[in-house]
């Protein structure tokens, strides 16, 4: 075991999370970007689908939740499989830090 190593988070898993959390900023700009363009269009034609504007707003939901978990991970220094526990509702994994 290095001096600095803790057991946990290693860098390989650290520099995935941060690339996996760019690429959810950018899902998440460009669903933004497709629901205003979305509704835009609706507005001009004076009728809203509420399913369609739900089904994105949903998506846009999702990402955010997921970028949530991975920027926890960050923070506290979780691995990818104590992430995987969290995003499946187990969190016994990470509580046992």
């Amino acid at each position: 075991m290095g001096l600095f190593s803790k057991g946990g988070q290693s860098g390989r898993e650290r520099r995935a999370m941060r690339d996996h959390l760019n690429e959810l900023d950018d899902m998440r700009r460009t669903n933004l970007g497709e629901l205003g363009r979305i509704t835009v269009e609706m507005a001009s034609e004076g009728r809203f689908d509420r399913r369609r504007l739900s089904e994105q707003a949903s998506e846009v939901a999702k990402i955010d939740r997921e970028a949530d978990l991975i920027a926890r991970g960050l923070e506290e220094g979780l691995t990818l499989h104590e992430l995987e526990d969290l995003a499946r509702g187990d969190q016994s994994g990470a509580s046992s830090r």
